[in-house]
């Protein structure tokens, strides 16, 4: 009971002073909210539109955390995905690959339509190749064919970077790279 009066407290805070957090508060409060499992639709609301309004101030990590917590808490943010999608794409070179994995990963999950975006990732993704970990490339490759958005060359780089990280990869992350993979009508024998 009192967890739960604690989260629903913040919650209630978190909506009377959205517009004092920064870009780096806003997505932090969403990512705690989502991590936690816990419901907050008005601050989830208030969140959107205040990181909707000030888009051009959130870093690659902001608008991946954001991506993610809205669509980990299954909380429909329509507009700012919108707004993210678009600050994403100019911002594509600076994004990590957790950013990448994040962010087409949110996308997908959400099924927010984001070709543009889609395509800059999977343009940006294979420099990025090394760091991607086991769990991060079935991520990708997941949000791809969840997406339905063909990637062949993207489907190509994970194929040639899955082998040497299969010792690490969970059942879960093989068989959605599997999965990933049947659904894109991929070919990949060197990774299966």
């Amino acid at each position: 009971r009192a967890e739960e009066a604690l989260w629903a407290g913040l919650a209630t805070r978190g909506v009377a002073v959205v517009g004092e957090l920064n870009p780096q508060e806003l997505a932090n409060t969403a990512w705690a909210y989502a991590t936690a499992g816990r419901g907050a639709p008005a601050l989830y609301d208030a969140l959107a539109a205040e990181a909707a309004a000030r888009v051009r101030t959130l870093n690659p990590q902001g608008i991946a955390n954001l991506a993610w917590a809205f669509a980990r808490a299954g909380h429909k943010a329509p507009r700012l995905f919108e707004v993210m999608a678009a600050e994403a794409v100019l911002q594509i070179d600076d994004f990590n690959a957790q950013d990448l994995t994040n962010t087409a990963w949110a996308y997908a999950k959400v099924g927010h339509p984001a070709g543009t975006l889609f395509d800059a990732i999977a343009a940006a993704a294979p420099a990025r190749a090394t760091e991607f970990t086991a769990q991060a490339l079935a991520n990708m490759a997941w949000a791809y064919a969840t997406a339905a958005h063909p990637a062949p060359a993207l489907f190509d780089e994970i194929a040639a970077a899955a082998p040497a990280r299969v010792g690490e990869a969970r059942p879960q992350a093989l068989a959605n790279t599997a999965w990933a993979f049947a659904k894109a009508g991929r070919a990949a024998p060197a990774l299966f």
